[in-house]
């Protein structure tokens, strides 16, 4: 599956769970090995895992202790933006803009051609809660919401420019949805994502297609969840594969050692334990021509499972490669 002519997927992989290494390099490491032990071809490195952004900026010591580390290893990396940037934020603006564009070029020093970047929110998670900000849970179609869009359309085209020049492609990632957000982020619904991205009309700019965060909003907002899949499959660049019960949850709860036994909220569970009918995605994808990596998305507790996860990935590529040949 190393082979570059192939036009389905490239790379199959997994992530560096952000909350695990914690900016502990020693577990970067130690993740790396087993990783490599697994034959693993492709790794997403979360910039905010590695402890090298403070501030929305760069540190750059520890940039090049970082890549010093990954290029020890044969994988193709991602990397995925620090999940608080928002550049639809109306406070510090410029922040946002420039936290990215810093993760932009640290994509570009670990060579990193996909950049993970959580689509623009209304209302960001930490805001759920705060009175004021219920008015803005109305509507999709509020001023305040349109002002915000134009903020995030007018960043993401000048920030693409540097994606350009530097060969990264910008993938904006369709959102979970909560049972308390509202509809906090155009990204809920893949079917909008689709339409940012299609009006974007950038080379560098597609979509990271979420399989899991996909399949809860399908049961939260009732749309049929392979159609969703086949309508973002032509602008995707980037998939995150993981499973789930298509149970939503509230944004506070967090603890998965009590979401896991009920099968509650985006549990990031290896394919196969949940019910998502990943053999029909994969036939989804085939038929689209998704052509990039795959990157399995699975929290750091189930990763003795994870082994089990990439042999299935590879099986039903092969079926679906077969089932795609002409009779």
């Amino acid at each position: 599956m190393r082979n570059e002519d192939n036009v389905f997927i490239k790379s199959i992989g997994i992530n560096v769970d952000a909350a695990y290494v914690d900016g502990d390099l020693r577990r970067l490491i130690e993740l790396l090995d087993e990783y490599a032990e697994m034959e693993v071809e492709c790794v997403e490195v979360p910039l905010h895992a590695t402890g090298a952004m403070l501030g929305g900026k760069l540190i750059s010591e520890r940039v090049d202790e970082v890549s010093r580390i990954l290029k020890r290893y044969h994988f193709h990396y991602s990397v995925h933006a620090p999940n608080p940037i928002n550049l639809m934020d109306a406070d510090e603006p410029e922040l946002h803009k420039e936290a990215l564009l810093e993760s932009i070029r640290f994509s570009a020093t670990i060579n990193s051609k996909i950049l993970v970047y959580h689509s623009g929110r209304y209302i960001p998670e930490e805001h759920f809660h705060i009175p004021w900000q219920a008015a803005g849970r109305a509507t999709p179609e509020t001023e305040r919401r349109r002002s915000m869009n134009r903020r995030e359309k007018e960043a993401l085209l000048s920030l693409a420019k540097e994606g350009e020049r530097l060969g990264v492609t910008l993938c904006l990632e369709n959102a979970r949805p909560y049972l308390d957000g509202g509809f906090y982020c155009y990204a809920e619904d893949p079917f909008r994502l689709a339409e940012r991205v299609r009006d974007l009309n950038h080379p560098r700019i597609g979509i990271t297609l979420d399989i899991g965060h996909a399949y809860l909003s399908a049961k939260r907002y009732g749309f049929d969840f392979l159609e969703a899949v086949r309508s973002v499959a032509p602008f995707t660049k980037h998939v995150h594969l993981h499973d789930n019960f298509g149970r939503v949850c509230s944004s506070l709860e967090k603890k998965q050692v009590e979401l896991s036994a009920l099968g509650r909220g985006d549990m990031h569970l290896p394919i196969g334990k949940g019910e998502i009918p990943v053999e029909e995605v994969f036939s989804v994808l085939c038929d689209c021509n998704y052509s990039g990596l795959l990157i399995n998305e699975i929290r750091h507790r189930y990763l003795a499972w994870a082994s089990d996860a990439l042999d299935l990935c590879k099986r039903l590529l092969n079926i679906t490669k077969e089932s795609a040949l002409p009779s």
